[in-house]
């Protein structure tokens, strides 16, 4: 029954991706993207029992391969043309607190699966976030989507925001590039996500992974209009996806208390030379 299910399940990815390819009018018309961000615990049984068989040739750091999806957060972004706004769906909030891992990727691959032509949009994705999501899709028996199949870092299928906007500058980390644009970030500090994964305090640890598809939303969408890959007014683009993102995580401290009163800040004082957005 399992076998015959992936069967099923494959042959509806590969269907959603023939539709998307088949009509290059829609392509025009409508550009996706879909911005993810996962957040980690470490195994450390595993971790200790490749030590013990390693001995002092193991590896100090407890490195990629012993990181478990502990929370995982994306959201869909659909522009079309004719729109003064976005399409926005989601964000969509899992954590390790009702979800085990399998189901959070099985659930974030049917997300992409859904969007066979989307763009996936990380930071620092290539680094860590799609070594892990390819482990898992191994360890667990899983068909990764089309968006995860390409190797090359260099992908129309993908877009690492993180190398995207430093090209050959030293990479720097997702808050300390927010600060310098005035984007709201992380509501806790960086390293003590661990911290709060193994204390199970997972409301905090969904507010961060939330936070950082927000803070990586606005830096992507600046950077496709930037790139003239799509042209919008980005204060009503920001309030659409606080909006939105409100709607969908209406418990969120973060989006109530800083993300939407900045958004509804910028829009505003905002100054509307630009032409609405459309797909570029």
């Amino acid at each position: 029954m399992t076998n015959q299910t992936e069967i099923e399940r494959q042959l509806a990815r590969e269907a959603n991706l023939f539709a998307a390819r088949g009509s290059v009018g829609n392509q025009i018309r409508t550009r996706s993207y879909i911005v993810a961000d996962f957040e980690y615990g470490y195994d450390r049984d595993r971790y200790h029992g490749y030590r013990t068989a390693e001995g002092t040739d193991a590896e100090k750091r407890i490195r990629w391969p012993f990181h478990r999806i502990a929370a995982a957060s994306w959201c869909v972004m659909r522009f079309k043309r004719g729109s003064d706004t976005p399409e926005i769906q989601g964000p969509v909030v899992l954590s390790a607190d009702d979800h085990s891992e399998k189901e959070m990727v099985s659930t974030f691959f049917d997300a992409l699966d859904q969007e066979p032509g989307a763009v996936l949009a990380t930071w620092g994705g290539e680094h860590k976030d799609l070594a892990v999501l390819r482990r898992a899709a191994g360890e667990f028996d899983l068909i990764m989507p089309p968006q995860l199949r390409e190797l090359s870092p260099v992908s129309d299928r993908r877009i690492d925001l993180c190398g995207a906007v430093s090209i050959r500058a030293e990479s720097v980390h997702l808050p300390e590039y927010a600060a310098a644009c005035s984007i709201p970030a992380k509501p806790s500090p960086s390293k003590t996500i661990g911290e709060l994964v193994e204390k199970g305090m997972w409301g905090d640890v969904e507010e961060q992974a939330l936070a950082d598809v927000m803070t990586t939303a606005i830096i992507m969408l600046r950077h496709l209009k930037s790139h003239g890959l799509i042209r919008c007014a980005i204060p009503a683009c920001t309030l659409a996806l606080a909006n939105a993102a409100t709607t969908a995580n209406p418990g969120s401290k973060f989006l109530r208390r800083t993300f939407k009163p900045w958004a509804q800040l910028k829009d505003s004082t905002a100054n509307y030379t630009c032409p609405i957005y459309r797909a570029a």
